[in-house]
């Protein structure tokens, strides 16, 4: 994005465009010239170059153009002070002794750096040359991050529509596929928006930076870092209401993929990566302490969009375990309209369950008409609330399918069975099959832990054990693994044998029979 007053922009009637700068051959060449000014000015004084930048203004070219190329080459260098003392360190010495000495004749000031380099062991030119030196126009360029003239013209044009849309009221687009690098990046960027579904597709309308009460600076570079999101689709089409420099009237800005394809193709330059992955703190202050809690839900990130009567709503997490989902929407960075539209998109979900987190500072009778259980948060959002609901739902859902599944005639297949395959078979908890068969025997079975063994095949394992002997814990513990049980400990126990350790090294533990000991 550039600074304001290097945006050109033409006006038609009720709509405004920016100015692109064209692909032809002055254009590219005017380019080409100032990419090599950069170039060529490397470990040279900033002045040196801007003095070149400056003569290429006189030329037959719209000032802005050339200041606006000049602008974006310059952050791709790094400039830095070149001086063999810390500049203002050198000035405060210089100006103590001046003011000490009285020095205010040209000699006496010769003088005063004189004493002050023998002072600082250093030659009065480099004591000259250090007084000043991070001062702007002194900096040395050191490396130059170099672009062709075509993408730097497209570059170019690319920022013009950057630096149009930081100025506007609203802005609303639709795109061809890409909705959910769009949608996260919408809410990554901490904009202000609702979705509204037309003809299959999304229309997104996004408040602009001059409609919010304060911080226009940093939430119009957030909707500018949009827009290269946006142009990743195949094809898109934004229209925005752009406020004049009258403050009074407003213009149309509209553009589709189709008419910029040759000006601003492939550039999709942004600082997004390095953008935070939560909105905000809160948000990533209550993710860590969640998955720090060693919950068995899974939390997911802005999970799939929740059709919300014509609009749509992108929660900021979801919760999900055997099948249940627990949406949580945490609603902090408000102005009214954006409020009574959150309320009204959040009324319109249905047979969803939603937990709202409500910074407590918006407590007001308005919240008292959202559905979903309100929770009110301070600085971080509870955790309590949140896990005491996930626990609820775990119990009803176990209660539920507790019931349902013991009215069933459950055969067991096999000589080793798990209550884990027997939950997955019938697609349930493994909480509603423990309850459901603790009371139940099945001829020829033995129940140890979560497994149904036969008879038979316990037979087997104990004429294994028992062949060796007073043998090493390991040994057993091997032959138990192999039947593909995970709590040997378990099945060890259940077949009479006991462990006996020699201190704390498991590799010397033995078995016994527990009749012998």
């Amino acid at each position: 994005m550039l600074q304001s007053n290097l945006l050109r922009s033409k006006i038609s009637g009720s709509r405004v465009k920016p100015i692109y700068a064209a692909l032809d051959e002055d254009t590219l060449n005017l380019a080409d010239r100032i990419v090599e000014a950069f170039r060529t000015h490397i470990d040279k004084r900033k002045r040196n170059l801007t003095d070149i930048l400056k003569g290429f203004e006189d030329d037959d070219f719209d000032y802005r153009l050339v200041r606006g190329l000049s602008t974006l080459l310059e952050r791709r260098c790094n400039f830095k002070v070149d001086s063999v003392i810390d500049p203002s360190d050198a000035r405060k010495i210089v100006f103590e002794e001046a003011s000490r000495t009285q020095a205010v004749t040209m000699e006496s000031r010769n003088r005063v750096i004189q004493v002050v380099g023998d002072r600082l062991d250093i030659s009065s030119d480099d004591l000259e040359r250090s007084l000043y030196s991070d001062v702007d126009d002194e900096l040395i360029l050191k490396d130059f991050n170099q672009l062709t003239s075509e993408a730097l013209i497209k570059y170019y044009n690319f920022s013009l529509t950057q630096t149009l849309l930081f100025k506007s009221l609203k802005m609303e687009f639709s795109a061809s596929g890409n909705w959910k690098n769009i949608f996260r990046t919408l809410k990554r960027l901490g904009l202000m928006y609702s979705v509204e579904s037309r003809d299959d597709e999304f229309v997104v309308s996004i408040d602009g930076p001059l409609s919010i009460f304060k911080m226009t600076d940093k939430y119009g570079t957030s909707l500018a870092k949009l827009l290269p999101k946006i142009a990743e689709s195949e094809s898109w089409h934004i229209k925005a209401e752009i406020l004049g420099r009258d403050k009074k009237r407003v213009y149309t800005f509209e553009i589709k993929s189709g008419e910029v394809i040759n000006s601003m193709e492939d550039v999709v330059e942004t600082d997004l990566g390095r953008h935070r992955l939560y909105d905000s703190y809160v948000e990533e202050r209550f993710a860590r302490r969640f998955n720090s809690c060693s919950s068995k839900w899974i939390m997911k990130r802005e999970p799939e969009p929740l059709p919300a009567g014509k609009h749509v709503l992108i929660p900021d997490f979801s919760f999900e375990r055997n099948g249940l989902k627990v949406y949580l929407e945490i609603v902090g960075f408000w102005t009214p309209e954006y409020l009574e539209r959150k309320i009204t998109k959040l009324n319109s979900i249905k047979n969803v369950d939603l937990l709202v987190a409500v910074n407590e500072s918006l407590a007001c009778s308005k919240l008292q008409k959202m559905k979903g259980q309100l929770i009110y948060y301070a600085k971080d959002v509870p955790l309590k609330p949140i896990i005491d609901h996930l626990h609820n739902l775990d119990e009803d859902l176990v209660e539920r399918e507790t019931e349902r599944f013991a009215e069933k005639n459950i055969r067991l297949n096999g000589d080793i069975v798990c209550i884990d395959d027997i939950a997955k078979e019938h697609t349930i908890t493994i909480g509603a099959v423990r309850n459901a068969l603790r009371n139940r025997n099945f001829r020829g079975y033995r129940k140890i832990g979560d497994y149904y063994i036969t008879n038979i095949k316990l037979s087997e394992l104990q004429v294994k054990i028992k062949s060796l002997g007073e043998s090493s814990f390991l040994d057993a513990v091997s032959i138990v693994e192999s039947e593909g049980f995970v709590n040997s400990h378990e099945i060890i126990d259940a077949l009479g044998y006991t462990i006996e350790w020699k201190g704390l090294d498991f590799t010397k533990a033995r078995i016994k029979n527990k009749m012998e000991t």
